[in-house]
């Protein structure tokens, strides 16, 4: 999901409906408040020595302690006026980073927002860290593990 994939999904919900974001602990703390929209160019080396490079997005929430959920209205607005304001931002990945008490953030993947009992939630779910050169040979090998004892030669895990 992009900021704008995100945004456009939004603008068919009810502008008033309160926005919340759930996460298998349960959801978002109303009042919460949306810290920023990041856009970042990353480049990176893998543990296969790959060079690789591409843009993300990451929407960082504070977790709330009272005073309502946010409208979707208002989310919708600040997402529309970040991707105004900044260049790239409205086509990159996005996750989220959150913590629940805001106490040990976590990266997220976004669900797709569902209305349903007068709210729009949007569920999240957990990252996790993932060997590319692995999931690459896995991809081109039919499901083999790339890393390990027993294999030999590969540009995996170097």
């Amino acid at each position: 999901m992009t900021p704008e994939i995100l945004l456009n999904r939004l603008r068919g919900m009810p502008v008033d409906a309160p926005l919340v974001f759930k996460t298998d602990e349960g959801p978002i703390g109303d009042g919460y408040h949306v810290t920023e929209l990041k856009y970042a160019r990353v480049t990176s080396i893998d543990c296969g020595t790959r060079v690789a490079e591409w843009t993300e997005a990451a929407l960082q929430l504070l977790d709330g302690e009272g005073g309502g959920h946010m409208p979707v209205g208002k989310f919708a607005g600040i997402v529309s006026q970040s991707i105004g304001k900044v260049k790239g931002l409205a086509n990159s990945p996005l996750h989220v980073e959150f913590a629940h008490e805001n106490s040990g953030m976590r990266i997220y993947a976004l669900g797709e927002p569902d209305f349903e009992n007068g709210e729009v939630s949007v569920s999240l779910s957990e990252s996790r860290a993932h060997c590319k050169p692995a999931l690459d040979y896995a991809a081109r090998n039919e499901g083999a593990a790339c890393c390990g004892t027993g294999v030999t030669g590969s540009q995996c895990c170097q």
